[in-house]
């Protein structure tokens, strides 16, 4: 019931719904690499936050990456469970994991229309550049853009991933800032230009905490369950 109506997650492909689990593999993205890694090490499921299958496939004939990466999962007997925006804005899914690790307080739900995708909360009043340097500790993110440096902040939106959406709502409730994976550069300087410091650590290190709750839901739901993490991060900067 949270998922969002564009949205697509759910069991993305089965080709046993009988075979038993004892092995979950979790990641961001189900690459290629994670899924020559789950056959690899005997994984019987990956679960994703991102949909392995979002817009509809005419086919799945081996000729892009996508079909080929289905098709090998099949073959395997592997299934590929995506939960996207449900998980956004889900108890302790990816913002409230977020808005955890960056030690933000007071959070609540953050509505973008009649969703509860994102969150909002207090922090101790710190400055644009203070709260970037603070968000790149935090997740270890490669590099962090960052507006409006010297604006003191304490009222924070934070949404995982592509926070562009939520840039109208933040500055409609007086947010001070919006943490975020990232915006569209015209989207960044209109937003800096309305007075609204964003800062922007990445898609993917915005994101990937969740995996950490998720791998304590399933040990929770049966502890007989191994379960791991995958980096399926493959974009690098230098």
């Amino acid at each position: 019931s949270l998922s969002c109506a564009w949205d697509n997650d759910g069991a993305m492909c089965m080709s046993d719904p009988e075979r038993e689990v004892g092995r979950v593999l979790l990641a961001l993205d189900v690459t290629m690499g994670a899924v020559d890694y789950a056959i690899a090490e005997g994984f019987d499921v990956i679960v994703s936050h991102h949909p392995l299958i979002f817009t509809p496939m005419r086919s799945i004939n081996g000729c892009d990456v996508k079909s080929r990466v289905i098709t090998k999962l099949m073959r395997n007997g592997i299934s590929a469970f995506s939960f996207h925006t449900r998980l956004d804005a889900a108890s302790g899914g990816v913002n409230d994991t977020l808005c955890e690790g960056l030690g933000i307080q007071n959070v609540e739900p953050f509505m973008l229309g009649n969703e509860p995708l994102g969150r909002m909360g207090t922090i101790t009043p710190v400055s644009g550049k203070e709260l970037a340097s603070l968000v790149k500790e935090k997740l270890s993110a490669d590099g962090v853009t960052y507006t409006c440096g010297d604006k003191m902040i304490s009222k924070v939106v934070v949404v995982g991933g592509a926070g562009k959406d939520f840039i109208d709502s933040a500055l409609d409730s007086f947010a001070d800032a919006l943490i975020t994976g990232e915006v569209s550069y015209n989207a960044a300087i209109d937003a800096a230009d309305s007075g609204l410091c964003l800062v922007c650590a990445g898609h993917f290190f915005t994101e990937n905490p969740v995996l950490t709750a998720l791998e304590k839901q399933i040990t929770a739901f049966d502890p007989k369950i191994k379960v791991e993490s995958y980096n399926s991060n493959l974009l690098k900067q230098i």
